[in-house]
């Protein structure tokens, strides 16, 4: 335990350096939030949310990483991996991270802000359950890491519970950080498509005011008379109150000479959806996302490429993420070399039957698994006598068959065995033979099934008799056998 004496005592040291001094974050959090884009919106997480492409690319990947089973393995002295379901942070990242959340809304959450704000931060209490005992998490816009002279990260915390300024040392912190520039700090996706979001929230709110006005283009009044501005203004101000809202398409009551004309929609209204269709993709490339999981769904009209933007979501969107978490669990939570976290990606296969069976069947057919390691998979419980592994009879490893033939150019054609070879081309007759009997075992067992079925007392015996009587001659037929040991066979 010196490595937590040393921490602690740097964690003591630290504290006792900044307490009393100016902060040199202090102005940090009277900075104003969000940044400004060419649309001319300022794009911030919570706007950001306001577009349904960025709420439905969040969602997706926080939601598919938060369902997968998350654990704790050691490494085993063959290469092998065990569940180390006694080591102490394995239920805080299974099941419980904390007093108040699962461990699916914890992941869900922190992988939120990772994609919103670019870094997602728990505080590391110790407890009865050991060193980390619980992961709290702060929201990130609370939280301002900055590293010292001595290369270690401090992280200011303005605590909203406690009321306070709070300085936590690394090792008090599980911190995952998106792409960074100065290693401290990660850079949120937002932030990063600020025009991209701020062009789709420009658009949004114009069809929203366009839609606010009935959908229907501008109109000019000609032709009245007002004596004073104020009686121009009330006129205008009756008329939208007239024809808008729940009032749209009422007959109009105009003054002697007065004219209504439209003005049209313009090609900038025309053209709004195209616009905002363009946007959604620009931002589900932005996360990684494939365009068919957030409904656009225009060109992947068939299964074959639906299936195949599936393989690229887990590609190129989840797995990363998912080495981002094991990588950070490794580093912040986990003080060992022989264990190490895992997600168990083979969750995201439960919805396609056909490819899980398909799977499973290739796996149990080369030996990989056994009945019960895919029934552990499918949660199911073990059988008795599930735990063999398989392969096909016909197969058999390279140079278990020998032989020694003769060049083309000598005269002598016979061939020549040795024990060794003998032994090998016994076993090789063994198991042809075995293979060609298995068919014929199977169809005595069958007949004898429905024969047994439909018959009972001297009847079932005299259909036995007679079944045996015609299944010689079957063997015969089939597997090449003399009569003789057929018929003593059956």
């Amino acid at each position: 335990m010196n490595w937590l004496r040393s921490a602690l005592d740097g964690i003591v040291q630290i504290r006792a350096d900044v307490s009393g001094t100016p902060a040199p974050w202090d102005d940090f959090w009277y900075t104003p939030i969000g940044v400004g884009s060419a649309s001319g919106m300022r794009v911030t997480p919570e706007s950001a949310l306001r577009v349904t492409t960025v709420l439905a690319c969040v969602n997706k990947i926080a939601k598919t990483l938060a369902m997968l089973p998350l654990k704790v393995y050691s490494e085993q002295s063959d290469g092998g991996k065990k569940v180390a379901s006694n080591h102490p942070v394995y239920d805080v990242l299974y099941s419980r991270p904390n007093d108040q959340q699962t461990a699916f809304e914890f992941r869900q959450m922190l992988q939120g802000h990772l994609e919103l704000r670019g870094n997602a931060y728990a505080e590391i209490i110790s407890g009865p359950r050991g060193v980390v005992d619980q992961l709290i998490p702060m929201h990130p816009d609370r939280v301002m890491p900055m590293r010292l002279s001595s290369g270690r990260v401090l992280y200011h915390y303005n605590d909203p519970l406690k009321n306070n300024d709070r300085v936590l040392a690394q090792e008090e912190v599980f911190h995952l950080r998106n792409f960074m520039n100065d290693g401290v700090e990660g850079q949120s996706t937002v932030s990063m498509m600020v025009d991209t979001i701020g062009l789709a929230l420009g658009a949004q709110d114009y069809y929203a005011r366009f839609l606010r006005n009935d959908a229907t283009p501008g109109v000019v009044l000609t032709g009245g008379t007002f004596k004073t501005k104020q009686d121009k203004d009330i006129f205008r101000e009756s008329w939208q109150a007239s024809q808008t809202g729940a009032n749209r398409h009422k007959a109009a009551v105009l003054p002697a000479g007065m004219d209504v004309k439209t003005l049209g929609v313009t090609g900038k209204d025309a053209e709004l959806l195209d616009a905002r269709k363009f946007g959604r993709i620009e931002i589900a490339s932005g996360f990684d996302i494939p365009p068919h999981l957030i409904g656009e769904t225009e060109k992947a009209a068939t299964y074959a490429s639906v299936e195949q933007f599936n393989i690229m979501f887990m590609t190129f969107c989840i797995l990363p993420r998912l080495v981002l978490w094991e990588q950070a669990i490794q580093r912040s939570l986990i003080f060992s070399d022989r264990y190490f976290a895992k997600f168990s990606a083979g969750a995201l296969l439960r919805g396609d039957s056909a490819a899980r069976s398909a799977f499973y069947m290739t796996m149990i057919s080369l030996g990989v698994f056994s009945q019960n390691d895919v029934r552990i998979m499918e949660d199911l419980n073990p059988i008795k006598d599930g735990d063999n592994y398989w392969r096909p009879m016909n197969w058999a490893r390279l140079g278990d068959v020998h032989s020694s033939v003769q060049p083309d150019n000598t005269t002598d054609q016979t061939t020549t065995e040795g024990p060794e070879d003998a032994t090998a081309t016994k076993a090789q007759v063994k198991l042809l033979s075995a293979m060609a009997a298995e068919p014929c075992v199977r169809k005595e067992i069958n007949s004898l099934k429905r024969i047994a079925e439909h018959n009972a007392g001297e009847q079932l015996n005299a259909a036995v008799v007679e079944f045996y009587a015609e299944h010689a001659k079957f063997l015969v037929d089939r597997l090449k056998m003399s009569g003789d040991s057929a018929r003593q066979y059956c």
